[in-house]
């Protein structure tokens, strides 16, 4: 059975926006909220009002995740809280899951002198590092930390995110939630 987010429903419950574009599933409706302008998105969300969220919820099947998407009235927070879903259901295979998580021979080191060695490093030092400090990582595309974990870590899920990741807070999101993924496949 295909994760949840990859499933598609039949053409007559896909939603549509008001420029034609019509998506069946998770994975296009998160494709259309990166590159529809924002005032075909605004047309479905806004004050009072998620049309997205509701079909989310009656079409797709979703009440957890429509209430996610509900919180926002943008489409950055709903295209988080979707690749937070995604990670969360991604099927991963558990020895793919224990490679990532394992410590490297080839840490990754801070500019401001602090070294992680793994993925769960990496998330607890983001939450004590400061935001300039990993701003200058961040200047480069793609960042070094992402860099590093696809390169070394051999994580290109994760790389991907962290690659799109406008604050610290939002890495560390990614991060913790991609951990929480590679626990429950690794087990």
């Amino acid at each position: 059975m295909a994760p949840k987010w990859r499933a598609y429903v039949s053409g007559d419950d896909a939603f549509g926006f008001s420029n034609g574009v019509r998506v069946a599933s998770f994975w296009e409706l998160k494709q259309a909220l990166l590159t529809l302008p924002e005032d075909v998105i605004n047309n479905n969300v806004g004050e009072g009002k998620n049309d997205i969220a509701a079909w989310v919820e009656s079409v797709l099947g979703d009440k957890e995740m429509a209430e996610e998407m509900r919180k926002y009235s943008h489409r950055w927070g709903m295209i988080v809280a979707l690749e937070r879903q995604m990670m969360r259901t991604l099927e991963l295979p558990d020895y793919v899951a224990r490679r990532w998580m394992r410590k490297v021979d080839r840490p990754f080191s801070f500019m401001s002198g602090e070294v992680v060695g793994s993925i769960e490093d990496l998330g607890q030092m983001l939450e004590k590092l400061s935001d300039e400090t990993i701003a200058f990582h961040c200047e480069r595309y793609p960042n070094d930390m992402a860099v590093w974990v696809v390169d070394i870590v051999g994580d290109y899920e994760l790389a991907e995110l962290l690659n799109e990741a406008t604050s610290r807070m939002q890495m560390k999101r990614f991060v913790d939630d991609h951990l929480e993924m590679l626990k429950e496949a690794a087990e």
